[in-house]
């Protein structure tokens, strides 16, 4: 669920490396809270697979992260 979700809000054109270590918590920055504290850490993974609201808003709130990460946001 939660990739189609991503492909329709269109965050998986978007998607670089940059981002993706961000959110892994494997960030080239070692004073990066998301070392520490990843983002994937507070996710279900079992409902992001089952749950079509749950990664609807997934989805949303990764769009809003991705912004703010651009600088689009914020």
């Amino acid at each position: 669920m939660i990739v189609v979700a991503l492909w329709r809000r269109g965050l998986l054109r978007r998607l670089d490396g940059e981002k993706l270590r961000h959110f892994l918590g494997v960030a080239r920055d070692p004073l990066a809270l998301s070392r520490r504290y990843p983002m994937w850490r507070i996710l279900s993974v079992p409902r992001l697979l089952v749950s079509p609201a749950y990664a609807r808003a997934t989805a949303r709130w990764l769009e809003y992260r991705s912004n703010l990460y651009d600088g689009i946001e914020g």
